[in-house]
Formats: C-alpha cells, structure tokens, sequence
C-alpha cells in the first residue's frame, strides 16, 4: 500500500535570483561539511543513528550507479561548480519535487508548501529547498516566543549527488534571503533516524535547542518508511489496516532569525539554546532533551 502525492501545486511566478557573492553570513557560521544533513524532518528517536545521513548514502549509491547518465554521458563533470557563478531562484513545485522524490529521506514533498528554491551551476539544477508553513503554528504555540505570524518551516531541501560540498549551505541561506519579509524566523527539524545532526544549518549558523517536548509522537509503516499519523488516518481511516504502529520522540529543531529585529527574536527561546550535536561512531553526541 502507498501513499498518493498530494495535489499539484501551480508553478511559482518568474524566478528571482541572487548573485554569488551576496552571501547573508552569521557570526560563527562556516562553509565547511558535505550537504548530508539538509532534509528537514523528524527528530531523536530511540532508534540508533545511522553512521552517515540518508541523504549521503543516497548521494554516493546514485553517483556510483550513474544514475543520471543520458545520451550525453556523465554531462555533469563538464558543469562550472565555482562558488562565484552559482546562482539561487525561485522554482516551480514540481521541480523541486523531482529532486526531493530522488534524494530526501521522507520521499515526498510536504501536504502543503510555499515556496521552492534551486541552486544552478551553468543552468543545470544542483539541489532544492522547500519552504512550508510551520505545522504547529495554527495550535497557538508560537505565541509564547512572539513568533506566529512570523515563523516559516524549512521543511524539505536535497542536493543532487554531483553538487560541490558548499552547496546546501548556500542553498539555504540565499533561499531565506528571497523569502518575504514578513518571515523574520526560520525553523528546521532533523531526524536522528535518518542520520541527521544538521551540519548544514550549523555551517549556516542557526541555534538548536533540541526537543521542545517531551512528549513522543506516533507514525505508521508504509511500504518501509515512516508516515505520520494524522497523514494515514487523513488518508485511510482510523482502521487502516496492516499498517504497523511505531512511536518515537520529538523532533530536534534548529531557528535562525533575518530582520531587523533578529536579535529580539533569538532572545525568546535563547533559555533554550543547546551546543550543537555532532556525530560520533554511529549515534548523536548532544542530542538530547
């Protein structure tokens, strides 16, 4: 049994670029790492991490497989992946969609979305980052920071496997500088069962602040991968059958702030701020609640 995608979302509007050296940088940020942790979902589970993330597992196979060979060979080694030629837009939902069905560890693009944005080295599409709205913001538990209204989910983003190492670090911080003002606080999560510790929103210099419950939330098997419960009960009934049950703890999450009033925001949950959490011999160091 399978999940259906959702309902296509129309494309977006022309694109809006930024040139390669309007970088926005954050004190104590670096450009270092491989884009192995740029996906954006899920939190620390009981379950042990694996060793590398998914989405670098999945980077390495399809480059050892030549998955992307066509008529031109490996047309990808004669592409310019230098830093000052790249170049950052908005793109439709459906081209980002190709890219997050290839290499994200969830396999789908979120139920809803609002905007979608692509790294390009010589006009060939190098990754993606998909921005939804924040899932719990509609349950008023943004109120307490001061951050409904302003809050926007980094919910999915990938690199194809040929992309230079500094390319989600760059994928994400121009794609919030093309996001509309109004969204003066970036959330992401990371799942520790696909691998995540996120190196790429440490290199972008976000905060993490880990677990902000302690409660443990439930998802179903389907055909192999985790699916949230109000997914399956939204698309099977409550009885759905042969779906096996498996609970797990909340997400880790990481915030960065843009705006004039960046530092007032950081100060709400600054009580909550954690050391980043690194990987070592296969589980996260510094991950928990």
């Amino acid at each position: 049994m399978t999940l259906p995608l959702f309902p296509d979302i129309e494309p977006d509007p022309e694109p809006t670029e930024l040139p390669a050296d309007d970088i926005p940088r954050r004190a104590g940020s670096a450009d270092s790492g491989t884009p192995d942790d740029q996906s954006g979902g899920g939190g620390a589970s009981p379950t042990p991490a694996l060793p590398k993330a998914h989405q670098r597992v999945i980077r390495e196979q399809r480059a050892t497989e030549d998955s992307d060979v066509d008529l031109f060979g490996r047309w990808w080694e004669g592409v310019d992946l230098s830093p000052n030629k790249c170049r950052v837009r908005e793109i439709s939902y459906q081209t980002a969609e190709k890219v997050i069905l290839d290499y994200e560890w969830l396999a789908r693009m979120p139920a809803i979305t609002s905007h979608h944005f692509g790294i390009y080295f010589d006009g060939h599409l190098g990754g993606v980052a998909v921005y939804a709205p924040e899932y719990a913001e509609n349950l008023g538990v943004w109120d307490t920071y001061g951050f409904t209204g302003k809050i926007i989910l980094l919910a999915r983003g990938a690199c194809v496997h040929w992309a230079p190492p500094y390319a989600a670090s760059k994928l994400t911080r121009w794609s919030m500088r093309l996001l509309p003002a109004r969204f003066e606080v970036v959330t992401a999560t990371v799942d520790a069962i696909a691998g995540e510790v996120g190196t790429i929103y440490q290199a972008c210099g976000f905060d993490y602040v880990g677990r902000m419950s302690r409660s443990s939330r439930t998802s179903f098997k389907v055909c192999g991968r985790d699916v949230s419960e109000r997914r399956v009960r939204g698309k099977y009934g409550v009885g759905a059958p042969g779906l096996e049950r498996v609970r797990s703890e909340t997400k880790g999450r990481y915030f960065a702030f843009r705006g004039p009033y960046a530092p007032e925001r950081r100060q709400a949950i600054a009580h909550l701020i954690k050391p980043y959490p690194k990987r070592r011999a296969g589980a996260l160091r510094g991950s928990g609640p």
